[in-house]
């Protein structure tokens, strides 16, 4: 038995771990899906930022203004990049996580049928050992019964 429960042990070592790598794989999503939408959002504000200002140099734009709105779009670029960036990083990581929260399930599977496996067998084990014990006292009893029937045929025969 004591082979089962040190399995036993390993399974809720196997158990935790894989609850810790299904935390940090929601954290790594959270913190994906958190990256992407901010990535959105930029990008979102920055389209809307030019709609706005193409307008207005329709309308009118000196040479100073247009320039400050160039460097502003090419921060912005630059901005969204590093956000890109931050979102492939994140989408990695999320990537790690799902990889090795599939690892720790595999071996709580493996190690939950290892023990499954150990208990078929320990059961297969009494059983023969109980059937074993069973034929030794049927064969004892069988014995015991011959014995006493040629015990009471040789009084029978003796008194002739």
């Amino acid at each position: 038995m004591s082979g089962i429960q040190s399995l036993l042990l390993v399974l809720e070592s196997a158990e935790k771990e894989r609850d810790v790598a299904r935390t940090a794989l929601e954290a790594a999503r959270q913190s994906h899906e958190s990256a992407r939408q901010q990535a959105q959002s930029l990008h979102d504000w920055r389209m809307d930022y030019q709609r706005r200002w193409q307008a207005q140099f329709r309308q009118s734009g000196g040479v100073e203004i247009v320039r400050c709105y160039q460097d502003f779009m090419q921060r912005l670029g630059d901005a969204e990049s590093d956000q890109g960036r931050r979102v492939g990083h994140a989408q990695q990581q999320e990537a790690r996580a799902r990889a090795l929260l599939i690892e720790r399930e595999r071996r709580v599977a493996a190690v939950s049928q290892l023990i499954d496996r150990r208990q078929v067998e320990l059961m297969q084990k009494q059983a023969r050992q109980e059937q074993k014990a069973t034929d030794e006292m049927a064969a004892r009893t069988v014995r015991l019964q011959q014995s006493q029937g040629a015990s009471s045929t040789g009084l029978a025969t003796g008194a002739i």
